[in-house]
C-alpha cells in the first residue's frame, strides 16, 4: 500500500512536472519496493535474496537516473542491467519451463523490432558514440533475458511484470535518443513502477 501511494505521487510530481517531488518520490517508491521484495510471499531464501538485490540495483538506478548527463545515464544503465540480472537469477531459482518461454520470446522480437534496431540504437550511436551504443544493445539483450526467464516461470504476474518493465524502458531509449513522445514522461515511470511491482510480487508468491 505504501508504495502504491508513493508511486501515485511521483506519477502525479512527473505529469504536473514537480521536480522536487519527484526526486524524493522516485527513490521512495522503491525503496518501498525493496521491502516488499523482503517480506511478500513465502519462497526460497535463493529466490528471496535475488529478488532483494534486483529491487535495489533498481533503487540505486533510480537515483543515478535523477542526474543529468551520459554519465548519470551510463550509471543508471549498468545498475538496471545488473537488477534485471539479479531477476533472470530470481526467475530461474522459480522454475524454467521452455514452452512458456516462446512468448517472451516473441515479445521481446517485437519489441525489438520496432524502431529500436533502426532508430534507438542509431540515434544513441550518434549521441555517444558507439560505446553508448553499444552499452544499449548490451541492456536489450539483458532486459530480454529478463523477460523470457520470466515467461518461463509460468507465473502471469511476473510475466506481465517483466514486459511492462520492458515497454518502459523501450520507451525511455525512443525518447532519449529519437523524439519525444506524449505523456510527459507519464510513458516511461507508470509502465516502470506497475511492471517492477507485478515481478516483484509474482515471484514472491510463485
Amino acid at each position: 500500500m505504501v508504495a502504491a501511494v508513493l508511486a501515485v505521487i511521483d506519477w502525479w510530481a512527473v505529469w504536473m512536472r514537480k521536480p522536487t517531488v519527484e526526486r524524493l518520490a522516485k527513490p521512495a517508491t522503491m525503496a518501498a519496493l525493496v521491502a516488499v521484495a523482503s517480506v511478500a510471499g513465502d519462497v526460497s531464501g535463493d529466490v528471496r535474496l535475488w529478488l532483494v538485490v534486483g529491487a535495489l540495483f533498481g533503487l540505486i538506478g533510480d537515483v543515478a537516473l535523477l542526474g543529468a548527463g551520459e554519465a548519470a545515464f551510463m550509471a543508471g544503465l549498468g545498475a538496471f542491467a545488473v537488477g534485471h540480472l539479479a531477476y533472470v537469477v530470481a526467475a530461474l531459482f522459480v522454475g524454467f519451463d521452455a514452452a512458456w518461454a516462446i512468448p517472451g520470446v516473441a515479445f521481446m522480437v517485437a519489441l525489438l523490432g520496432y524502431r529500436f534496431a533502426a532508430q534507438t540504437v542509431p540515434g544513441a550511436r550518434r549521441e555517444g558514440g558507439p560505446v553508448l551504443a553499444g552499452a544499449v544493445v548490451f541492456y536489450a539483450v539483458v532486459i530480454s533475458a529478463m523477460v523470457v526467464t520470466s515467461w518461463a516461470t509460468a507465473v502471469w504476474l511476473a510475466a506481465a511484470g517483466a514486459m511492462l518493465f520492458a515497454l518502459s524502458d523501450w520507451v525511455l531509449g525512443y525518447q532519449r535518443f529519437v523524439r519525444p513522445l506524449p505523456g510527459r514522461g507519464v510513458s516511461v515511470i507508470v509502465p516502470y513502477h506497475l511492471g517492477q511491482a507485478l515481478l516483484i510480487i509474482g515471484l514472491a508468491t510463485s
